[in-house]
């Protein structure tokens, strides 16, 4: 049996470089019985507030690349730079520098979901946007019997490398050289080693037949660089510093990719685009009552797993839940972990999920949720 969707999909839009958030009050839907506001233990809530034990969150996400385009390298050819869903280029002056500057972005955590005792954020944890886009980890803060921990999983999101083939790219000089065993252009010739190089970390490089652009323009701090061997391509090292004629690297090379000869090309990765903007990525965290466990779910297939260090019982918080930040407080976009994006879906169940069936939408048992938010309209 098939699942057929059609119309244009919705969602709810936290734009860049936004300050908003959606609130589910507390006191909004639970009676104070005893008219004592800062008094929630004679409260008889229900739904989520009233939860102990297992549960299930899932969402249904896009997004936006939060670090906009760096100075240097090929970053700037991207033909989504100028896109809504890319941070504009931060440089002093700038609204987007004193909305999150730079050096903010890297580790900058987008929170999709707070309560007081459950938060989940998407943490960027790149730290160059020269030619680099946001790569987004999952984590999640899970607090019990007043003790708070993190769970982080591996990179999750990352942008798209490899490009199709592109006649007269004239800013490499053999355009077709940077295609890997694979059959995609994932690296891009942009200089040329001019003294034969042994072992050291400084390589003599030129850009005569790649343009003419200063070296000083291309290569920056923390950049890989690459030689081919046949048709694979070997990591030389990371980029430390450049000069008007020269890389220096944060290390020696000594591989066996040596030696680097006068006149072969030096690669960097192509330039790299946040495809995942414009997709949805569907993400879940499972926690097991029985041991108190953690586990992360990326588009179907488990990420992360661990355990909380406390045995007591959890539940969540008689507080607000937020939905874009972790606070309705108006602070700082890093302070308060401004989402930048999209939420399609969001569901909590009671239970621990075994696995996770669907990505295209979320089909939580009306039993046994605790909060389900569909933005997703369809156009009939």
């Amino acid at each position: 049996m098939y699942d057929i969707y059609i119309g244009k999909q919705q969602s709810i839009v936290f734009p860049i470089m936004c300050n908003a958030h959606i609130t589910i009050g507390y006191a909004d839907n639970v009676p104070d019985i005893e008219n004592t506001a800062s008094d929630t233990t004679d409260d008889v809530p229900y739904g989520i507030w009233s939860h102990t034990g297992s549960f299930t969150f899932e969402a249904i996400v896009t997004p936006y690349d939060i670090n906009g385009t760096g100075e240097k390298g090929l970053r700037g050819r991207s033909a989504i730079q100028t896109s809504q869903y890319v941070m504009p280029q931060g440089t002093s002056g700038k609204i987007s520098e004193a909305y999150l500057p730079v050096a903010d972005r890297y580790g900058h955590e987008m929170c999709i979901f707070h309560n007081d005792n459950f938060r989940l954020t998407l943490v960027n944890s790149t730290t160059t946007n020269n030619n680099q886009p946001a790569e987004y980890k999952l984590k999640a803060y899970v607090t019990i019997n007043g003790v708070q921990e993190t769970f982080e999983s591996p990179v999750i999101i990352s942008p798209s490398v490899s490009k199709s083939w592109s006649f007269g790219d004239s800013h490499v000089k053999n355009n077709f050289s940077g295609f890997t065993s694979n059959g995609r252009l994932e690296y891009d010739s942009i200089a040329e080693v001019t003294t034969t190089y042994l072992i050291g970390s400084n390589i003599a490089v030129n850009t005569t037949n790649h343009g003419s652009r200063a070296i000083t323009d291309i290569f920056y701090q923390g950049q890989k660089v690459y030689v081919r061997r046949d048709l694979e391509f070997v990591e030389v090292g990371t980029v430390a510093s450049a000069s008007s004629t020269s890389i220096t690297l944060n290390s020696a090379y000594t591989g066996s990719a040596l030696p680097l000869v006068s006149g072969e090309d030096i690669y960097t990765e192509t330039f790299k685009e946040p495809k995942y903007a414009e997709n949805m990525h569907h993400i879940a965290v499972v926690f097991n009552a029985t041991k108190n466990s953690i586990t992360m779910f990326y588009n179907r297939q488990p990420v992360f797993s661990g355990v909380h260090t406390e045995t007591s019982d959890f539940s969540f918080a008689r507080t607000d839940c937020i939905l874009g930040k972790n606070t309705t407080s108006d602070n700082d976009a890093s302070t308060d972990m401004q989402y930048m994006g999209e939420i399609h879906e969001l569901s909590i169940e009671k239970g621990a999920k075994k696995s996770i069936l669907y990505t295209n939408t979320l089909f939580p048992f009306y039993d046994e949720t605790l909060l389900y938010l569909r933005f997703e309209e369809v156009d009939l």
